[in-house]
């Protein structure tokens, strides 16, 4: 699988992790809970599937490498909201946190790579 696309699928599962640990921290029964303690979230989710969908339909490396740097910085900033108690949770996001951790690093290691790939490759041309 190329690198780019598993920014984008790994991006996308931490998306889909990020807004369950919202969910379900909201309380029992509560749902989606849209104060000023998890709004912030819920917009910043929003923004990142925004960008999952512009990354999708993107066509040329240059746009596609602008794309892969705009989804690690929303999956930072999703992180830094975590660490930081910028959003409230309760004891339901530690079902959550090894993933909520882990996976931004997942998604800079690949961005990382996906930045380099390119210069690998014209490397292996000229060589």
């Amino acid at each position: 699988m190329k690198a780019y696309r598993r920014v984008q699928i790994i991006t996308g599962g931490y998306l889909a992790v990020y807004l369950a640990a919202l969910y379900l921290s909201t309380g029992v029964h509560t749902g989606f809970k849209l104060d000023s303690d998890q709004l912030i979230g819920y917009v910043t989710c929003g923004i990142l599937a925004g960008l999952l969908g512009v990354s999708a339909v993107v066509k040329t490396g240059l746009q596609r490498k602008i794309c892969a740097l705009l989804l690690l910085l929303c999956c930072g900033t999703l992180l830094l909201f975590a660490r930081y108690s910028v959003i409230s949770f309760n004891e339901a996001f530690w079902y959550f946190i090894g993933v909520v951790y882990l996976l931004p690093v997942v998604i800079l290691v690949d961005v990382v790579e996906f930045m380099f790939a390119g210069a690998r490759e014209s490397t292996d041309e000229q060589g």
